[in-house]
């Protein structure tokens, strides 16, 4: 498969083949509900295992690991000088605020990327929760905003789909295209990833399968007329191919190269795996934590899709999983998971 990645056996890096082998076969009875695992060392291609159907050209729905991808987006439109991060959000958003737009004013975008807006947000608390609210609103932009101001902009870590949905509107004004187009062209592209899907904001039900958001109601009518919603779903839109979510995980562990290629500053990477808030285990969009002694950054998505970047032995991990009625089961798999692998690299 010619898609940039370099295929190499096992043995020669650094890795025990005969256990992790044993591992990746005993997947399918401890973990039933993952889809398929890329294992990256040293830059090379090791494990591309799938399950439950699909295959290395499969897209799946990566949820909150879009995040990451939006936040990247607006790293590269950063490095251009299109935007800076401690603009103010109302030079972007104004048209969607509410009739009193200097309650926002201070707020940064990296506000938005190191979830510390101040707006007011409950990401899972049921059908009374705001973020349970946001996609049965007519204007997804607009209904972030109108949230009341709990905490000074830049005081308190709040994980917020809402902080993320503004960034699409931010990349439209700032660089002119839409969030799509100038990741295909500044990031995908230049990644060699040409199979992805990015859902718009009023496409979130149509796009969204049978079982993946548990106790959810398909509303039965939304008013898709609305300009906001032809903005990208920056907060879960996006469908990858788990190899090409990996390469996202080696673009950083790389300090922003591919290929010889400068697609990202070694600056904003540095800045986005070290902690930006109150919050020292969060960086921009990234979270940041240990296994095994072994430092780790990664982000998650929900249903529990998972990108790992271990920068001491040279290692990126993607999963793409199942767990959306087994978030805690699945994520204490998850973890004794990662465990193992590690323990199959010769440090």
């Amino acid at each position: 498969m010619n898609d940039g990645w370099s295929v190499s056996y096992i043995d020669s890096q650094q890795m025990n083949g005969d256990k992790l082998a044993s591992i990746i076969a005993d997947i399918p009875q401890n973990n039933p509900k993952l889809d398929g695992i890329v294992l990256i060392k040293n830059g090379k291609l090791i494990v591309d295992q799938y399950y439950n159907g699909y295959h290395a050209d499969s897209l799946h729905k990566i949820w909150s690991i879009t995040k990451l991808v939006s936040g990247t987006c607006i790293g590269i439109a950063s490095d251009n000088n299109l935007l800076s991060i401690d603009d103010s959000i109302i030079n972007y958003l104004e048209e969607f605020a509410p009739d009193n737009p200097s309650e926002l004013s201070n707020i940064t975008i990296k506000h938005l990327l190191t979830m510390t807006s101040g707006l007011d947000w409950v990401e899972l608390g049921g059908p009374g929760s705001i973020g349970y609210q946001l996609p049965y609103s007519d204007n997804w932009v607009s209904f972030v905003l109108k949230q009341s101001k709990k905490h000074p902009a830049g005081e308190l870590y709040n994980y917020s789909t809402g902080n993320s949905i503004l960034l699409a509107p931010i990349l439209k004004k700032s660089t002119g295209t839409t969030t799509e187009k100038f990741a295909q062209k500044h990031l995908f592209g230049p990644l060699e990833i040409r199979n992805f899907q990015w859902d718009t904001q009023n496409e979130f039900w149509t796009k969204t399968q049978s079982g993946e958001l548990p106790g959810s109601v398909i509303p039965k009518s939304l008013n898709d007329k609305i300009s906001a919603l032809d903005f990208a779903n920056t907060g879960s839109g996006l469908h990858m191919r788990l190899r090409d979510i990996a390469k996202i995980g080696q673009l950083y562990l790389n300090d922003g190269k591919w290929n010889d290629e400068q697609i990202l500053s070694k600056r904003w990477i540095e800045e986005s795996i070290h902690p930006q808030s109150n919050n020292n285990q969060y960086g921009y969009h990234w979270r940041l934590t240990t296994f095994n002694g072994e430092e780790c950054y990664y982000t998650t998505g929900f249903g529990l899709q998972r990108l790992y970047v271990f920068p001491r032995l040279d290692m990126v991990l993607a999963l793409s999983q199942q767990h959306y009625q087994t978030m805690a089961e699945g994520d204490l798999t998850t973890q004794i998971l990662i465990k193992e692998l590690i323990t199959t690299v010769f440090k």
